[in-house]
């Protein structure tokens, strides 16, 4: 049994079949039989719901590297799209202003239609605005921003290549220009991102976390270190953290072969459960 991913409170997985699990109470939902040769799981496959599974064309969307399969709760049946992105491996699936948004391993971003009917376009980006390019970034919806959140290596010597230490930095998407380019943020201001090093989980804008005891321009990680005890951390945006305890990317990342039937550690927040706003 394969792990695509978690959405909406639904633990994706597949290995024949599509099987949907209820992360709070562990009920079970079985999808219609997946066409075969279907490339899930093994080398590649990430997977979402595009809505709570309650609302109305509620749709499981699952990506391997050639193909979207797309089923609406409630038909008997799988609706098959192939991808035009040279058999790249799908890195993110985000849900931006009402539009879907996927990245490939090559950084391309792409919106993806369902309907009239279905379709797909990349959108332009001018990466040189960046100092460096990511290596395994996260794409994170925050309102009218589309934020993209690097887990950057930062020296404090010249001499020792092991003098490292990690600080996450933060980009807007510019859409006022064309094409459109990455902007750095110094603060987040009042707002709190959560991540999880498996990009197959979705992260999360919150605002205001002090309504609930957190803390603003933080980035909350679902266990960034190998601490068993330290089963999540918020680090402050532009401090550093130390590298050599940190937590590998999981192997859906870059490994090889991936592992596709582990689990990362993730959040879940009720709210999106059940259909309600942040």
């Amino acid at each position: 049994m394969y792990y695509l991913g978690c959405s909406y409170g639904y633990l994706i997985f597949t290995y024949e079949d599509c099987l949907l699990v209820d992360a709070y109470t562990g009920a079970k939902v079985k999808t219609p039989k997946l066409p075969c040769n279907n490339e899930l799981g093994w080398f590649s496959g990430i997977g979402v719901l595009s809505a709570p599974f309650s609302s109305p064309n509620s749709r499981v969307l699952l990506f391997s590297r050639p193909s979207m399969f797309e089923w609406q709760v409630g038909t008997n049946s799988w609706s098959v799209h192939p991808l035009a992105l040279d058999h790249e491996r799908i890195h993110q699936i985000v849900f931006f202003k009402g539009h879907i948004l996927i990245i490939d391993a090559l950084m391309r971003l792409h919106t993806v239609q369902l309907t009239p009917q279905f379709s797909m376009q990349e959108v332009a980006i001018m990466w040189q605005s960046l100092q460096t390019l990511p290596l395994n970034p996260w794409l994170v919806a925050c309102g009218d921003m589309l934020l993209m959140v690097d887990f950057t290596f930062r020296s404090h010597s010249s001499d020792e290549f092991s003098d490292f230490s990690r600080i996450f930095e933060v980009f807007r998407l510019d859409f006022s220009v064309k094409p459109a380019k990455w902007a750095k943020m110094e603060k987040l201001e009042n707002q709190a991102l959560f991540v999880s090093l498996d990009k197959r989980n979705p992260a999360f804008c919150c605002m205001n976390p002090e309504r609930w005891g957190g803390k603003s321009n933080c980035i909350y990680v679902a266990r960034l270190f190998e601490d068993p005890d330290e089963t999540w951390t918020a680090v402050e945006l532009g401090q550093s953290v130390p590298n050599h305890n940190t937590v590998h990317s999981m192997m859906y990342g870059f490994a090889f072969p991936p592992d596709y039937s582990q689990i990362g550690s993730l959040w879940l927040f009720p709210s999106l459960v059940y259909g309600g706003s942040q």
